[in-house]
Order: C-alpha cells, then structure tokens, then sequence
C-alpha cells in the first residue's frame, strides 16, 4: 500500500488482541480511559468488508486491495475524527488471524498481544456457548456494519440466535472461526474449543512474531492483574501515549491483584483432558517461553 491513493488517514493505530477470555476486553476498557484515544470495541464488520463471505476469519495481505483498503481506513478515520481524539484504538478477536492484513494496511500499527494460560481461557469460552449473545452487542453490531455488508450477518444470527434455540440454548460454535471449524462442531465441545484454543494461539503466534519488532509487544494476563503499575506505563510507552492518571485510576478501580494466578484449575475432567490431547505440546510449549515474563516487546 505505497501509492498516495491509498496512504492510511489513521496513524499508528493501536491493536488489542489475543485469544478470547484472555483479558482483551479489560484492556480495551483501560485506553479507552486514556484522555487520547478513541476507542472502538470490536467493529468486526468493517475489518470484514469486502471479504464478508469467506469460509473462515482468516485475512492476510494478499486480501487487502485498495478500494478495501481505503473502505476499512476511511471507517476509522470518520470514527476517530467524530471523536475529536488524536489516537485510534480497538479490540476486534478475530484479529488474532488477520496480523499479516492489519500490518499490511497499517505498517505503522501498534499491536498488543495479551496472553493468558490457556486453560482457564478455554474453560469460559466454553461457558459462552450456553450463554446467550449479548444484546447490546447485537444492535451494537448491526448499527456498525454497512447495509451491503448485512447479508454477512445472516448466518451468524443464524447460528447464535436461532440454532441455539433449537439446540436448547447451546450455540453450536462461539468466538473466531480458523480454518477448518466447521469440521470440529461434530466433535464434543471441550475437545472444540480446546481445538479452537490452539489453532488461534499457533496462528497468531507464527504471524505476530514474524512481524516487524517495532509494530508488537506481548504481556502476560496475570502480570497486568499482579502489578498493573508497572505494565500499563510500558504498554502506553510502547504505544506513544504520554503518561495517564485517567487511566491508573481506572486500573486501581477495576483490577483485584489477588485474582492473578487464581483460575488457573477450575477445570472440568473432561476438559482437562481435552486441553492435554488438543493443546498439550503448546501449552508446555507457552509455559517454557512466553507466561510469566516481563512484558517484551517484539524481538
């Protein structure tokens, strides 16, 4: 994206993500306190335009043309203009699987990857498939997404809103859809999203780290929780935010440091097991290298 046409309005934008319950939404409320930045949760529908119909959330560079660039950019730009503030944010899960299309428009981004263990990730995005979706998030949804995107949404309310009544209030698949998760909704839900865990932690790993070390940063859940005086002043840091007493305030009221480390083995059996056969060479693989570290920024 090198030609004027298609120079991004919006610089430097800052990009949370991670695998969904691993802390993003909490993150998200944190620079939203932040007096600089307009903050926007989860505008899917326009990361999805035109691609609303692939099989999967998976986007990489080779799906970014102009016109979709200028149509994703043009959005972000009217949103954070409309606010008034000088930096754009968001938390969008499924970016997880788009690094390689985000970088590719915005070589100047700013991506915070927050990581969390993932069992007690996996173990409440499994209770979100007997919960349903939220309603203000549904209007919410429907409000961002263009008219010629709507079509987009019919199977998605398909399968959150109906399906799930004819299922007994169970969704059949919740959260980010890799390649292939069609495939795994015949499997039983523990080995599902224990599935779902790791092909979204492989993906976004691989193509994060293959990034340029100026555009990431990773932290750790519980270290945010444990000593968010300390963190938080290093991710504004790494984001090019000044200094926030707004959003150490927020931080003191909203996080309880004695909740780090405290979920992590409220698991049923089966999905004990599930996480062993699915994601066990990852999560030994995770516990060797990137938990309980200091947050470090790419390298």
């Amino acid at each position: 994206m090198t030609d004027s046409a298609t120079i991004p309005q919006v610089r430097a934008p800052i990009i949370l993500v991670g695998c969904p319950r691993s802390g993003t939404t909490l993150l998200g409320r944190l620079f939203a306190a932040h007096p600089d930045v307009a903050y926007w949760e989860e505008p899917r529908p326009i990361w999805s335009l035109g691609n609303e119909s692939l099989p999967d959330d998976v986007l990489d560079e080779r799906r970014l043309t102009p016109r979709i660039a200028r149509r994703i950019d043009g959005a972000f730009h009217r949103f954070l203009k409309k606010s008034g503030k000088s930096r754009f944010a968001e938390k969008t899960p499924s970016n997880l699987l788009r690094l390689r299309f985000i970088h590719a428009l915005y070589p100047d981004c700013r991506i915070i990857h927050i990581l969390r263990d993932g069992r007690p990730a996996v173990a409440s995005m499994l209770e979100r498939l007997s919960k349903p979706p939220r309603r203000h998030r549904v209007w919410a949804r429907l409000r961002e997404t263009p008219l010629s995107a709507w079509p987009a949404l019919v199977p998605l309310f398909f399968r959150d809103v109906i399906a799930r009544r004819l299922r007994g209030g169970r969704k059949a698949y919740w959260g980010p859809r890799p390649p292939g998760w069609k495939e795994w909704l015949s499997l039983p839900p523990e080995r599902m999203v224990a599935r779902q865990w790791r092909s979204l932690m492989e993906i976004g790993l691989r193509d994060l780290h293959a990034l340029p070390p100026e555009n990431w940063i990773e932290i750790h859940h519980d270290d945010l929780l444990r000593d968010f005086s300390h963190t938080l002043p290093k991710l504004l840091e790494f984001a090019s935010l000044p200094p926030s007493d707004e959003v150490m305030a927020l931080a003191k009221k909203i996080i309880d440091p004695d909740r780090a480390g405290t979920d992590a083995w409220t698991l049923s059996p089966a999905l004990q097991e599930a996480m062993i056969v699915e994601a066990g060479h990852l999560l030994e693989k995770l516990d060797d290298s990137a938990l309980d570290k200091e947050p470090f920024p790419g390298s």
